[in-house]
């Protein structure tokens, strides 16, 4: 697919310049894609950011030459950006457990992060429900925390919390919705580490204060494609397992063969019980994007 040769030509353009300045815009324009998208399909086709790709990249061969090699550490450090001795120690170490003069020595372990390939598998047994959307802008309020590592496991835990605790009623109440129901999840303010903010909320009806506690999210004008899916929710699960999967098709899937691509803007999980039973919910994905 076009999506995946493009990707390819990124990690072709990164490879030849390992040892040369590179800009995350220089490699998205490799791939014809804008900053922002090009940043948010890598990290969620591979798991890893930009960044880390290329500094895992450039210590790896930097860990190479230096035990394959008589070249000092100050050049070494030099070829693979880094602008003194102390810093590239310090990123070395991080990745490989050892320093770069101890990695000249004889029988150490050093670590060596492979060069990225892109494959796709065909499965087709599973449609992708989705449309597009118009979507007015909104004042949102809620409760927000950092995503540092990895969202499938930090995002549940949150949730959780936030039932356990009353904020989750204590929004619905200053909403004016009932017990029980369901909030949106926002994810915003991405960052280049990989980092990013979640809040849980609803949109804030006029006129209504907002506590000291809780966050102000502005979330404006966005066309958005829209997928969804329904789950049915077992004693004591937590609603929300189902829309993992739904992530992970949407990047691994649908962008790559799709002539769209994600602009800047929160990007919404909404859910809603089928019923009052609250054994099924229907999830979907909001995200911002527009042609390309």
């Amino acid at each position: 697919m076009e999506m995946l040769k493009l990707l390819r030509q990124s990690i072709d353009y990164v490879e030849q310049h390992l040892h040369l300045p590179i800009e995350i815009e220089d490699i998205a324009r490799s791939a014809m894609s804008s900053k922002y998208h090009f940043q948010r399909m890598f990290h969620a086709v591979t798991g890893v950011t930009v960044t880390q790709y290329v500094r895992n990249r450039r210590l790896t061969l930097a860990a190479q030459e230096l035990a394959g090699t008589d070249r000092k550490v100050i050049d070494v450090a030099l070829k693979y950006g880094y602008d003194s001795p102390s810093a590239f120690t310090k990123a070395f170490q991080r990745m490989h457990g050892v320093t770069p003069l101890e990695a000249k020595k004889m029988n150490v372990k050093l670590k060596a992060f492979p060069r990225i390939s892109f494959q796709i598998q065909v499965k087709g047994e599973t449609e992708m429900n989705y449309r597009i959307v118009e979507e007015m802008g909104s004042t949102v309020i809620g409760i927000s925390i950092t995503i540092h590592k990895d969202a499938y496991s930090e995002i549940p835990v949150f949730v959780e919390g936030i039932w356990s605790n009353g904020i989750h009623d204590q929004i619905n109440g200053l909403i004016g919705k009932p017990a029980g129901s369901l909030l949106y999840g926002y994810h915003f303010d991405f960052d280049e580490d990989g980092s990013k903010r979640y809040l849980m909320g609803a949109k804030l009806p006029e006129g209504k204060q907002v506590p000291d506690e809780l966050m102000v999210l502005h979330v404006p004008d966005q066309t958005y494609a829209v997928f969804d899916s329904r789950e049915t929710i077992p004693d004591g699960v937590d609603i929300g397992l189902g829309i993992l999967d739904v992530w992970k098709r949407i990047y691994s899937e649908w962008f790559p063969s799709t002539s769209f691509e994600q602009v800047e803007g929160p990007c919404l999980e909404k859910y809603y019980w089928v019923d009052d039973s609250h054994q099924e919910s229907i999830c979907e994905v909001w995200i911002p994007v527009s042609k390309k």
